[in-house]
């Protein structure tokens, strides 16, 4: 892979002013999403969500953790999938979330949960084949195309040899015309603008059992589930929509200081994007993405 080279169409220009949020200041973090209270009740949202979308499965991984197993979750937020997970196994498992932001982490967790300030694309050299299990989920607003890489390379060598890796991304909106809706239309495109213009990678949940594979992982495995938003998907549509939404507000601030990527030009022309969404989501059937699960192995020897 290379690194991303910044369209000219898409470059920044002069900020918008606008109400900023509180987002993390992790030196050289690409991630847009704030860590703030209104983040911590989308991304329990989002938990329960997707718990839902899956019948209640957290753990897709064939794991059986024993009494000395560790568990390490990266890009932990505020640790409610270990937090879930502590909930169904040995208390004496010892489990660890990382994080580049403290903020969102948990006041009080339980004892065999322990959180730290770090980055998953260099976590601590004496972790080396230490975890039984891996977690991550969502990072596709977080790490640059050249990153990728990167963390997996991380995640294999700090599993013990037999250990398991479980991820979880999305799959970006769909680049195309969408008759009805103009809102959409406006969306995808700012999607694509400012995940170009930041490096991120979009489509990491497509590539993802490939760079699993360059990693030195086997038994690749995947399971999906459609994201349906709007209210004509019943009560989990509500919600993921509501969600999504949520995503979308939160990343006003990087969109904004970036000068609106030539599709937006002020706060109020961003907010009213918004709020077109939220009704085009409900009242014109059809919108949804991919979410998927990918579980891998390293192997024994």
């Amino acid at each position: 892979m290379v690194a991303h080279e910044e369209s000219p169409e898409i470059r920044a220009s002069a900020p918008i002013e606008h109400k900023p949020r509180a987002y993390q200041e992790y030196p050289g973090s690409q991630y847009m999403l704030p860590t703030d209270a209104p983040e911590r009740q989308r991304l329990a949202l989002q938990h329960r969500t997707l718990k839902n979308m899956f019948g209640e499965r957290i753990l897709f991984a064939p794991v059986e953790l024993q009494k000395d197993d560790k568990v390490l979750d990266t890009g932990t937020g505020p640790g409610l999938w270990i937090l879930d997970l502590a909930t169904s196994v040995d208390p004496s498992i010892q489990m660890t979330g990382i994080d580049i932001e403290s903020r969102l982490f948990p006041p009080n967790p339980p004892p065999n949960l322990t959180f730290t300030i770090g980055s998953v694309i260099a976590l601590p050299a004496e972790w080396s084949n230490t975890f039984t299990l891996i977690h991550q989920r969502l990072l596709i607003l977080a790490l640059e195309i050249p990153q990728w890489p990167q963390a997996l390379k991380e995640m294999y060598r700090v599993l013990k040899p037999g250990g398991w890796v479980q991820l979880a991304e999305s799959t970006p909106w769909h680049v195309g015309t969408y008759p009805g809706r103009p809102c959409m239309e406006k969306l995808t495109a700012l999607y694509r603008a400012v995940g170009e213009a930041r490096g991120l990678y979009l489509d990491c949940a497509y590539d993802m059992p490939r760079m699993l594979a360059d990693a030195g992982f086997v038994d690749v495995q995947t399971e999906s589930r459609m994201q349906q938003m709007g209210r004509w998907a019943g009560a989990n549509g509500a919600a993921m929509k509501e969600n999504h939404v949520g995503v979308l507000r939160g990343i006003k601030t990087p969109v904004l200081k970036a000068g609106g990527y030539g599709i937006v030009a002020s706060e109020e022309e961003y907010d009213a994007l918004i709020e077109g969404l939220d009704r085009e989501w409900d009242e014109v059937p059809g919108t949804d993405k991919e979410f998927i699960v990918f579980w891998a192995r390293k192997p024994l020897a």
